[in-house]
């Protein structure tokens, strides 16, 4: 059975504590001084891409059509219903706010190639087709995310098509093609379980730490950021938990609707409810020179997701018990 490792608990506080250090390190240092931190800034958010998207093995995406029904909703509301409605949300509630909007609207536009596994396995959805929606969410994040950032997220904050062109082809296209080459070569020459053992666990570790570099860099370098600014943050958060439970009921309500099932239903919950922030962040970073709190939404995005996530993992499993299950099964714990 899966569990968060102490890791995963800590990642919170971990990307808290890099904002802190970032900023403090601005005020005490000051922004001119700490410029050639953006070349950091750019070295880190590549290794965390790259870190992130290795593991993922396109060889699965067949198997998620073993699940044509479910496979074909889940992608719809990732990649239709959200970018909608997470816009609509940004215009009713941030419109006051267009760099936090735009912020929200980058951190949803994305679903996770990570953790949300370890929530389906939890919850005791099904596993294999989450897996199997891995290569198909990571390929339809990068065809479509172009087109998003222009159309969406350029309706709040103008964007250059040469900036954005850069942006992606850097951090999305470029470590893309490398996280593919790089686990093809290290599988042919050490074996499958070296590299989803091993590696695996050194690209989590990679993808942590790099992201704190990111982060702390980040904050140093720009210096944007005034106490006026984060008195707005109650009103992310509240932007955020909104996003997460509305995703959760819709899951939820496909699922009944749809007959899919308890399994399918939860790994459905998680796979649209999940998000994939660090695929986005050098994005943001690149095609929204200027803008930390466009940087700061999309951080503070696994913030809060995290706690939500253990919640509704909890959730899922009450509702097994009373609206799932069948006679006579018992129920495990969580752990």
């Amino acid at each position: 059975m899966a569990k968060l490792s102490t890791r995963d608990k800590e990642k919170p506080l971990i990307l808290i504590g890099a904002i802190a250090v970032g900023v403090a390190l601005n005020q005490l240092i000051g922004t001119k001084s700490l410029a050639w931190m953006m070349y950091l800034v750019e070295f880190g958010v590549f290794l965390v891409i790259l870190a992130v998207m290795m593991p993922v093995e396109l060889a699965d995406v067949g198997r998620s059509f073993s699940k044509v029904k479910p496979t074909a909703l889940a992608l719809s509301v990732n990649f239709l219903f959200i970018p909608l409605f997470s816009w609509s949300m940004g215009w009713l509630l941030l419109r006051d706010h267009p760099d936090f909007w735009a912020g929200i609207v980058l951190y949803t536009l994305t679903p996770c190639i990570g953790w949300y596994l370890i929530f389906i396995d939890i919850a005791k959805g099904d596993v294999p087709w989450g897996m199997a929606l891995l290569p198909l969410n990571i390929t339809l994040q990068i065809l479509l995310l172009p087109f998003y950032l222009y159309v969406l997220v350029g309706k709040v904050i103008p964007v250059d098509l040469s900036t954005l062109a850069r942006s992606v082809g850097l951090f999305l296209i470029a470590p893309f093609a490398l996280s593919f080459l790089f686990q093809r070569s290290i599988i042919a020459r050490k074996g499958r379980d070296y590299f989803f053992g091993p590696v695996k666990r050194l690209m989590g570790e990679v993808k942590l730490w790099a992201l704190v570099l990111v982060i702390v860099a980040m904050f140093a370098s720009e210096g944007a950021l005034q106490s006026t600014e984060f008195a707005q943050v109650g009103l992310l958060v509240v932007v955020l938990i909104l996003f997460f439970v509305v995703l959760f009921l819709a899951a939820l309500a496909i699922g009944r609707v749809t007959n899919l099932g308890y399994e399918d239903t939860v790994t459905m919950a998680f796979t649209t409810t999940a998000r994939n922030s660090e695929a986005v962040i050098g994005v943001a970073i690149a095609a929204f020179p200027g803008h930390p709190l466009v940087y700061f939404a999309i951080i503070l995005g696994p913030i809060v997701e995290l706690p939500i996530l253990i919640v509704f993992s909890r959730v899922l499993l009450t509702l097994k018990e009373r609206f799932w299950q069948l006679p006579g099964e018992p129920v495990k714990g969580i752990y």
